[in-house]
């Protein structure tokens, strides 16, 4: 099922929990979860911060339901609520690392040369998928706020442009500027981190 024909399901959940409906709501955390505990992970990067973001992330939607203007379509206010909250955990982690450029691992150089093929190919193991997986948390980290936002958005979570837009409070055209930059800047950030590779085994 789309997100588009999820709109009338959400909204009928969402007129049961604003009448108290406290089943409605469970569905409604069923639907969701994952997808909240994917918008942590992705801009947090601790595994185990997640179930604790999620439970406040969820309680704020809880809270702030009957305040919801059910006319609007649901998954992009719940996103921002998830989205803020991550934003407000990590002005509070003192103690988050923060990946810079030269820490990108030389031995990262057979994920970086997948990620920039054109041609996708699968990862063979668990453990390839794990160390792109990795990488992945420190290109996105380099990323200002809001390209690290469309990435997420657009190219892990597959959100149409338009929800995109709701989302990150900005015209469609704009969401697709921001998505365009964002994917630029990273695959920079990899042939760069490449370019080093090849010169620290020329020295070699």
């Amino acid at each position: 099922m789309g997100r588009e024909e999820n709109t009338e399901r959400d909204r009928e959940l969402v007129r049961r929990c604003q009448k108290g409906d406290d089943a409605a709501f469970e569905e409604l955390v069923k639907l969701y979860q994952q997808t909240v505990f994917n918008v942590i992970y992705h801009n947090i990067g601790n595994r185990n911060d997640v179930e604790d973001i999620a439970q406040k992330v969820f309680a704020k939607i809880y809270f702030s339901l009957g305040k919801f203007d059910n006319k609007r379509p649901f998954f992009p206010w719940l996103y921002r609520i998830a989205l803020n909250q991550c934003y407000d955990e990590l002005r509070h982690i003192k103690r988050r690392k923060i990946f810079t450029f030269t820490e990108l691992s030389l031995d990262d150089g057979d994920q970086i040369e997948r990620l920039l093929s054109q041609t996708e190919q699968p990862s063979e193991s668990a453990d390839d998928k794990e160390k792109e997986h990795a990488l992945l948390r420190k290109i996105l980290n380099l990323l200002p706020e809001q390209q690290r936002t469309a990435i997420v958005l657009r190219d892990l979570e597959e959100v149409p442009y338009h929800q995109m837009a709701e989302v990150m409070k900005c015209t469609e055209q704009a969401a697709r500027l921001k998505v365009f930059r964002a994917r630029a800047r990273m695959r920079e950030l990899l042939e760069k981190s490449l370019r080093r590779k090849s010169l620290t085994a020329r020295k070699t």
